[in-house]
């Protein structure tokens, strides 16, 4: 149970009553995480970038817009295994494997929310044997998959025994491995799990939101990874009271360049239900993309924004037409609309909040 200095009663049982009700993720921060929390509280109290990043603030369940789905990027479309909805494909030469729904700490602008509290109740729950299993099967009738990419849930929850099975059993196929256990739970980063992404030439992602994320003990971990030559890369999405000011992008972007991770994509929110509180209007949006490119080099500003729609990753460069607050993006000849906010939601942070460290 959180305790009240961190959520209060009231809010705490109304998102209880929407977990229940509406998928949304129950509240679970890790032990690691909370640390941080604490420590930005005394200094700020409730709502800093860390605070919104795993609990729930009023505004999550209070705010709404006018065009909200459970699942923009649908998925479940892109399922090519029948009554198998752990393995997504969107495109030719690689697939994303949902390994787990376990996830060390619930991210509170999770875009997978409303399925993977559908996966808790689904074929999910098969063995990781039995997963592997149905993917090889599938991978031998189709052999244009180079990559396969282990998603979740945090693929890093299931331990060391389960991940060397998986990888030993995927060998033939290059892996790209998604968490957030570099800031969650560090420590699950030890020698041997370290040695065993190496001996499987894995490219780890990182998905670190804030550069606040990366402490002492963070650092040190990164490190060690990486000289252990295993290529370490970073998404992370663009989120209203997180991160929606350039400086705090510059400053984890230049922060990631010193450790020797290379950032690959800064996402564009999905229009899900309850996340508008998450949300910035496309045309802040731009103004603080043109801040990133027109004040860093080209070691910095390289770095991709993009939407990620079920048709695949779009850019600005790809939309096609706005008309009101429908934006239409076209890729490979298809065409996929995107709802801007409603006026009035769009509040930009406060910097001094976002980076309240002097």
């Amino acid at each position: 149970m959180i305790c009240e200095e961190i959520i209060d009663k009231e809010l705490q049982e109304k998102y209880q009553k929407l977990v229940e009700t509406d998928n949304l993720l129950p509240i679970k921060i890790s032990k690691f995480y909370m640390k941080k929390l604490i420590e930005e509280i005394d200094m700020i109290g409730k709502g800093g970038p860390l605070y919104r990043s795993v609990v729930p603030v009023r505004d999550k369940i209070n705010i709404k817009t006018s065009v909200e789905t459970r699942d923009y990027v649908e998925e479940r479309k892109h399922n090519p295994i029948k009554n198998c909805d752990y393995v997504i494909q969107k495109y030719n030469d690689r697939l994303v494997f949902i390994i787990t729904d376990v996830c060390f700490s619930h991210c509170q602008y999770c875009f997978r929310t409303y399925n993977l509290s559908k996966f808790q109740k689904s074929n999910l729950k098969e063995t990781i044997e039995n997963k592997i299993y149905t993917l090889k099967k599938y991978l031998k009738s189709n052999k244009n998959i180079k990559e396969i990419i282990f998603s979740g849930g945090d693929p890093l929850s299931i331990g060391y025994d389960n991940m060397k099975y998986a990888l030993e059993k995927l060998n033939k196929w290059d892996i790209r491995v998604h968490t957030r256990a570099i800031v969650y739970d560090p420590l699950v980063f030890n020698k041997r799990m370290i040695k065993l992404l190496k001996k499987y030439n894995v490219r780890v992602v990182f998905h670190i939101n804030h550069p606040y994320e990366i402490d002492e003990l963070v650092e040190e971990k990164i490190k060690e990874i990486g000289k252990y030559g295993i290529r370490m890369y970073a998404q992370f999405p663009l989120l209203r009271g997180i991160n929606d000011h350039s400086q705090v992008l510059i400053k984890l972007l230049v922060k990631m360049d010193e450790l020797n991770i290379r950032p690959l994509s800064i996402f564009i929110p999905d229009p899900i239900s309850y996340g508008a509180v998450n949300r910035i209007s496309l045309s802040r949006i731009e103004k603080i993309m043109d801040e990133v490119n027109w004040n860093t080099p080209s070691w910095v500003n390289s770095t991709r924004f993009v939407m990620d729609t079920t048709i695949g990753k779009v850019r600005r460069e790809n939309i096609i037409k706005r008309q009101g607050k429908c934006i239409t993006f076209m890729r490979d000849g298809k065409t996929v609309n995107y709802y801007d906010l409603d006026d009035g939601i769009d509040i930009a942070s406060d910097v001094n909040i976002l980076l309240w460290k002097k």
